[in-house]
């Protein structure tokens, strides 16, 4: 594939922490030329989870993806010429996952690196000459955001993305790169009756597992261990049932759940 979806970064205050989980529950593995005042990096040996450090100004929670493409030249080449709306700039030579960052039409944020250059610098680069792979594995990031079919579009025009035969009861595009799952659902304010607005943006993550009962009791017996590495319940309120009911209605997955911050994640046996 021309394109790849090679990280996904979320924000939170106790990033050291939210890291653990994915290393207990998932089995992610962390890189260990992270900086020690930087974010804490995870990989399953194919995607990267960058877990930032909250800052000043910053919301917490899912916050971008990052691509690693053939040509960067030639994506420059088709935003400028099919999707003016879009943009991307030049980042700082310090940042170590990207080259650029841009946003499609509606705004959502992306990285993106060229492939042959190793633009993930010595922080994935370690894990990549590992070449390991396992069974937990990130197979998606989901983005909900109000012209859906426009930001599919353009996914596909610039990135090469394919869509697939996933579906989920709102509708939405869901496009591959071979392997990740990048999915574009509806916003409305309609679809939140009965809950508090979220905000067009990134939406959740989704897992590939072995077995949806092994995790279970994988999770189970590890915040028994740990409680601040046990998820958020889904459920249990009138509101949150809400909740629960919208994710299980975006997802493509088998099983829905959350990470110590809340952030949802969508999980597959398939």
């Amino acid at each position: 594939m021309f394109a790849q979806i090679n990280h996904m970064a979320t924000i939170s205050h106790q990033y050291p922490m939210l890291g653990k989980f994915y290393e207990a529950v998932f089995g992610l593995k962390t890189s260990g030329k992270t900086k020690p005042t930087g974010s804490v990096v995870y990989g399953d040996g194919y995607v990267g989870l960058n877990i930032l450090p909250r800052r000043d100004g910053y919301v917490g929670g899912l916050d971008h993806f990052g691509m690693g493409v053939d040509d960067c030249e030639k994506v420059l080449a088709r935003m400028k010429a099919k999707h003016p709306k879009a943009n991307i700039v030049k980042r700082p030579s310090t940042r170590p996952f990207a080259a650029y960052s841009g946003h499609d039409p509606d705004g959502n944020v992306f990285d993106l690196a060229q492939k042959k250059d190793d633009i993930r610098s010595d922080i994935y680069a370690d894990q990549a000459a590992q070449g390991w792979s396992q069974e937990r594995y990130l197979n998606k990031f989901a983005i909900r955001t109000p012209n859906a079919e426009q930001c599919a579009d353009f996914y596909m025009d610039v990135f090469e993305l394919q869509p697939t035969n996933k579906q989920c009861e709102l509708g939405g595009y869901h496009l591959t790169d071979g392997r990740v799952t990048l999915s574009i659902l509806p916003w409305s304010i309609d679809i939140f009756e009965g809950m508090s607005i979220k905000r067009p943006g990134p939406d959740h993550i989704g897992f590939k597992v072995e077995s949806i009962a092994a995790l279970q009791a994988d999770a189970k017996k590890v915040g028994g261990m740990n409680p601040y590495l046990a998820g958020v319940p889904l459920g249990g309120s009138t509101e949150s049932d809400v909740r629960a009911n919208l994710l299980k209605r975006s997802a493509t997955g088998k099983y829905q759940m959350t990470d110590p911050d809340g952030t949802w994640i969508d999980i597959t046996d398939e």
